[in-house]
Formats: structure tokens, C-alpha cells, sequence
């Protein structure tokens, strides 16, 4: 029996495309500044609408101090106005679990960006994984696994719903727990995740199911 749902939120709640472009323009000023090859550089740009700063920088071999200053950029913006769910969420509030929403990336950002589309009462718990806060990061990995053992479940009593096969379904495949891809538009399906969802009206049939 499925007891909680974890949530990831860009592209999975988020609708990242509507975000304004001009809102990471003082990001890519200094990354179009910097000695990243090009090719890197238009990778990491494309890479900023969907993937955490941390895994960027992984993923990349970002050197310092341009991880440095890039990420001192991404810590002082906002969301602006005008960024919109997928218009599916209320499904959320109908699934009687424990349902919790875990993000990363910096802490202003993601929190302004959940702030305006509205959608904090729809979770019993929000966990931002802090890009900026370092010593206290740990990673989607490390946040499941000690809610599995805070919340007393198993594996596979928990449903991780999200888009990323190498952070939250990546997470979830590794603790056993069950994973839920969102393919929204521009999201590659990942053939290892458990079950593959167009729309979170989907999720109560899975649940059913389980």
C-alpha cells in the first residue's frame, strides 16, 4: 500500500518554460563571460531550465571560481512573475497520503518560484536542498532515505514522482522505491523508471494499483 509521495518540482509541477528567459540573464552574463568552451557553455545554458545547479556543476566539470561566481549570481535571483504550473496540481490535493515537495537549487529562487504558482498547501512538507547552503546540502539521495526512516516506511510504500533520471528517479531507483516520471513536453523518457505519466491525474490509478 502506497503511504506518501514525494514530489519534485521543476517539470514535474513547474512548467519551467514559462519562466522568462531574462530571468537568469545575470547568470548567463557571466557565463557567456567566462573561459567555458563554447559548447559547454550553450550545454549549461540549456541545463539551467531543468537540471539543479549542483548536478551542472558535476555534470560539467565546472572549475573555480567560475562555479563560484556563476553560483553567486543564480543565490541573488527571484522567480518573476508570469511562471505557471502544468494546471494538473490540484489532482495533488485529492491524493490522501502524506505528500511531500523536495527541490533543489537556491533557496530564494525555488522559494519564490513555489510562493507564486501558489502551490505550498497542497504539500504537508517542503524541503528545498539548498544550493548556497553547502555544509548542510545532502543531496535527493540522502532527504529520501532518512525519510523513509523518520516516516517508518519501506521502499516501496513511497512514490517519487519527477522528470530527472539522475536526480529524484535516479534517488528512488537506487532505495527501491517506486519512481514516476513525468513526461512533460521536452522531458526524455527514461525507460527504468516504474511507471511514465503525461498528467498527475494519472497518480490515483497508480496508487490503486500498487
Amino acid at each position: 500500500m502506497i503511504k506518501a509521495i514525494i514530489f519534485d518540482l521543476d517539470m514535474c509541477i513547474c512548467d519551467t518554460l514559462t519562466v522568462p528567459k531574462s530571468a537568469l540573464d545575470p547568470a548567463l552574463k557571466i557565463l557567456h563571460n567566462s573561459a567555458l568552451p563554447q559548447q559547454i557553455k550553450t550545454k549549461i545554458e540549456i541545463a539551467l531550465w531543468n537540471t539543479s545547479w549542483d548536478d551542472i556543476i558535476r555534470i560539467y566539470a565546472i572549475p573555480e571560481p567560475i562555479a563560484s561566481e556563476l553560483g553567486n549570481a543564480y543565490a541573488k535571483l527571484e522567480t518573476p512573475d508570469g511562471v505557471k504550473t502544468y494546471g494538473d496540481e490540484n489532482f495533488i490535493e485529492k491524493l490522501e497520503l502524506y505528500k511531500i515537495l523536495v527541490t533543489s537549487g537556491y533557496s530564494r529562487f525555488q522559494e519564490t518560484k513555489i510562493k507564486k504558482l501558489g502551490i505550498a498547501h497542497l504539500f504537508d512538507e517542503i524541503i528545498i536542498n539548498a544550493s548556497e547552503l553547502k555544509e548542510k546540502q545532502k543531496g535527493k539521495f540522502t532527504i529520501f532515505k532518512e525519510f523513509l526512516e523518520r516516516k517508518n516506511l519501506l521502499p516501496r510504500q513511497v512514490l517519487v514522482v519527477g522528470d530527472n533520471p539522475i536526480s529524484e528517479l535516479g534517488a528512488a531507483k537506487k532505495l527501491d522505491m517506486i519512481s514516476v516520471q513525468t513526461l512533460r513536453p521536452t522531458v526524455k523518457k527514461w525507460d527504468e523508471a516504474d511507471y511514465h505519466i503525461a498528467s498527475l491525474s494519472e497518480l490515483a490509478m497508480i496508487i490503486a494499483s500498487c
